[in-house]
């Protein structure tokens, strides 16, 4: 019966690798399905003999009376988190009753059982799993306190049915969570591009956007991203766009320029991500080939940080703003009259920024501010 009523819940369990949320359910779940009053997943680390609670979720009931629990037994003064390592099972994953985790007539098993009929409970079948090193998955069921010695067992073997998907969920859960710490990391560092990063299919369906993408598909946009789908505003962008999309599935670069009425333009770039389509099962990805599409606006240029251009460049504050106006077109008479000094002041700043950068002219400079790694980045760097 345990191991019928541990298959009926599994996909509910492995729901949680994705979406943690669902924990609760699931325990309300084994509560109801096997009788206990009480479960609880937790994650503790391991230092020395002491187990240390990083994260829990516990059923309904238990929430409910959480309070009290923290008072009487989930807390660090639990008998349960001091490790007698002569009494833990060789293997990375066991099923422990109170009785197997502590010596017969210790006070540790004393101090547990008493703790524990404070809040109406009693026993407590864990199942015990290292997922890495030092770091421990538990599953923990009690039953009330005037249930029978017997129904021990029955978690006993409930959990020893659930341990190995427990085992494999919790490697499944640190690989998701590791995907998605490293796609939001990713996603932070996107959007300081001052380009807009859109995945797409062939017919235009926007999969993911960077922030640059919202400002450059905003109102007045040569491209407009409608109901998901990426669209051109003139009939010449239309058939621009497809023809840009179109031919990247067979080309290693396309690229083109798309314009509206209004008279706005975007450079357009496409790039077919062919390592997803290889990496990916078939059918996995979803309908249509992805395409990466790169938006750049011509007319607004990089905005450079004067404390990024000083620490990339070696230069004073001065010399970095007379840098980053030459590099948005202003001349030396320019910027010396709206900065009020003379322009002979402003010609020596200028020489000395051409020495520094290994400049032989202006306009080589705004090329290396332009080709820098500041370059790409949306707005200023600190």
């Amino acid at each position: 019966m345990e191991r019928d009523f541990a298959t009926r819940i599994l996909p509910a369990l492995y729901g949680c690798c994705e979406h943690p949320e669902g924990w609760r359910s699931v325990l309300d779940e084994i509560c109801k399905g096997a009788g206990a009053r009480s479960a609880a997943v937790q994650i503790y680390s391991r230092r020395g003999n002491c187990l240390i609670h990083g994260w829990q979720e516990r059923d309904s009931y238990s929430h409910e009376h959480a309070a009290l629990h923290a008072r009487w037994i989930n807390n660090p003064d639990n008998p349960r988190l001091t490790i007698d390592p002569s009494r833990l099972p060789s293997t990375a994953m066991s099923v422990l009753t109170d009785r197997q985790r502590f010596a017969q007539g210790s006070p540790q098993l004393a101090e547990t059982r008493r703790r524990l009929a404070q809040i109406g409970l009693r026993g407590g079948a864990g199942l015990l799993l290292e997922f890495a090193p030092h770091r421990y998955l538990s599953l923990i069921l009690h039953r009330r306190i005037e249930d029978a010695d017997a129904l021990e067992t029955c978690d006993v073997q409930l959990l020893e049915a659930l341990g190995p998907h427990l085992h494999m969920m919790a490697r499944l859960s640190m690989t998701v969570q590791a995907a998605q710490a490293a796609e939001a990391a990713l996603a932070c560092v996107l959007d300081r591009l001052r380009a807009a990063i859109l995945l797409c299919t062939a017919d235009g369906d926007v999969r993911w956007h960077n922030r640059a993408a919202v400002r450059m598909t905003g109102q007045g946009a040569p491209l407009r991203i409608v109901e998901g789908r990426l669209r051109a505003l003139s009939p010449e962008g239309r058939a621009g766009l497809r023809r840009l999309l179109a031919t990247a599935q067979g080309a290693e670069i396309a690229s083109a320029t798309i314009g509206c009425d209004a008279g706005g333009q975007v450079q357009a770039v496409a790039l077919p991500i062919d390592a997803l389509a290889a990496s990916t099962p078939s059918g996995m990805s979803g309908s249509g080939s992805e395409v990466a599409l790169l938006l750049v606006d011509p007319a607004r240029p990089p905005i450079f940080s004067t404390t990024a251009v000083m620490s990339l460049f070696g230069l004073t504050p001065a010399e970095a703003q007379l840098a980053i106006a030459l590099s948005h077109g202003l001349s030396l008479t320019e910027y010396a009259a709206r900065r009020g000094v003379s322009v002979g002041t402003v010609r020596i700043q200028s020489k000395r920024i051409l020495d520094k950068t290994g400049s032989r002219r202006q306009s080589d400079l705004v090329g290396k501010l332009y080709a820098s790694a500041l370059g790409p980045l949306q707005g200023q760097i600190h």
